[in-house]
């Protein structure tokens, strides 16, 4: 019995330890919340345990468009200039 209770104890610490691999699921979390503080004799209260007290999924990263279009405009002309291939805009083209 109590290597199991340390089995419980043990999944609940690695759960409550990242919370992020559990973003699908709160009530895992909120459950391993709960287990550990019933191990300690305190209360628990799953109303005041709040999304801001989980890791929230972050939002993509935004894409810096203009410095992309910047850059491989940049690259493309650099290209065209060291395999001397003239541009839409070269009076010299045909």
């Amino acid at each position: 019995m109590q290597t199991k209770l340390k089995t419980v104890l043990l999944n609940a610490q690695q759960i409550a330890g990242s919370p992020e691999d559990h973003l699908d699921s709160p009530q895992v979390f909120t459950t391993a919340w709960a287990t550990l503080k019933a191990a300690r004799g305190q209360g628990f209260d799953p109303a005041r345990l709040k999304a801001a007290h989980l890791i929230e999924r972050p939002a993509p990263a935004p894409e810096p468009t203009e410095q992309v279009l910047h850059r491989v405009g940049q690259r493309v002309r650099r290209i065209m200039t060291d395999r001397h291939i003239p541009g839409p805009r070269d009076p010299h083209a045909a």
